[in-house]
């Protein structure tokens, strides 16, 4: 069983409006089985429609939009095994509709703009990652989202990222320094003629206490432009991804992560580094690594919870035994 802990595994996927988190939130699900991950939005904990925001003049993005404490309990029941009765927003139109029981399995999922922001939320997390992508591709990919799915042209985008740029900088870019991973997309320098999501190159920088496995040994040569990694001094590990990288040095590195979790082979995927665009669904060499890594520290999570609760179960027999 890759998640061996009773408890389930806590994630947080942070980021500004438009950085990824639904798409990576979604390729997690399709990775790990909807039957293994609750995955629920932090929009749903909105204080405000989007008709009273605009009403009122106050950004999703601020604190005062948000019912902080409702996430922090519902999160800690879910770590608790406990059934919630959340709210839920519908982005289709910007309004409350009609809440739901969620019940969590073997990983909650939790993807939002403030998942780091308070010190509460911090300390529920087993994973942290906080996407990070280059300015330009977020704004591409926000304009691309919100006049798809969410009924804006791009003026009104521009003009809605113009008007959060003061609470963007106040309170979700400083979640960046409270993450265990920070994932960090960059656009290719041709990236403005091609607008080719499946080539983008990767930085991820890793300071959670379970140290990333050695994979950098697997290039040498002409291919080593694929691959680098930093061993940080100060605990934090820097994982350099190349858009270019291969299909034959992607298989490398996946055979190398999954022989650190044997126990989870069975999660092998051929949904790994796939997401979707205006075109269909494409796949990633460099979203499948990134993909393969957060796997890694949620396996690895679990396996450390687990432990931890065989210690304070041993304790318990004990002290009971005196």
């Amino acid at each position: 069983m890759p998640f061996r802990a009773k408890r389930p595994i806590m994630f947080s996927v942070v980021g500004d409006s438009g950085a990824g988190k639904s798409t990576l939130a979604r390729g997690c699900v399709e990775i790990l089985g909807p039957d293994r991950v609750t995955n629920i939005c932090l929009d749903d904990y909105h204080s405000l429609d989007r008709a009273a925001r605009t009403a009122a003049g106050i950004t999703a993005l601020h604190p005062d939009c948000n019912h902080l404490t409702l996430m922090g309990q519902h999160a800690r029941l879910l770590r608790q095994g406990e059934t919630i009765f959340k709210p839920v927003y519908d982005h289709s139109d910007g309004t409350f509709t009609r809440p739901e029981f969620v019940r969590p399995t073997s990983v909650v999922l939790i993807n939002g703009l403030h998942g780091l922001y308070t010190p509460e939320l911090r300390a529920l997390w087993d994973v942290s990652v906080y996407l990070d992508p280059d300015p330009e591709l977020r704004i591409a990919w926000k304009i691309k989202r919100d006049t798809a799915k969410r009924g804006y042209n791009e003026t009104q985008v521009r003009r809605e990222l113009e008007a959060r740029r003061h609470d963007s900088e106040s309170y979700i870019a400083p979640q960046r320094n409270r993450a265990d991973i920070v994932i960090n997309f960059r656009a290719p320098a041709d990236y403005a003629t091609t607008q080719d999501d499946s080539r983008l190159d990767v930085r991820i920088r890793i300071a959670h206490p379970i140290p990333l496995p050695d994979i950098e040994d697997l290039f040498s040569g002409p291919s080593s432009r694929y691959l680098k990694m930093e061993r940080g001094a100060g605990g934090a590990d820097l994982l350099e991804i190349s858009g270019d990288l291969d299909d034959v040095s992607t298989h490398l590195i996946e055979e190398r992560m999954w022989k650190h979790m044997p126990a989870a082979k069975h999660l092998r995927s051929t949904k790994l580094g796939t997401f979707q665009d205006i075109s269909g669904e494409r796949r990633s060499n460099p979203l499948a690594v990134t993909q393969l890594i957060i796997t890694y520290y949620l396996v690895k999570a679990s396996a450390l919870a687990a432990k931890q609760e065989e210690l304070a179960a041993e304790a318990r027999s004990f002290a009971e035994a005196r």
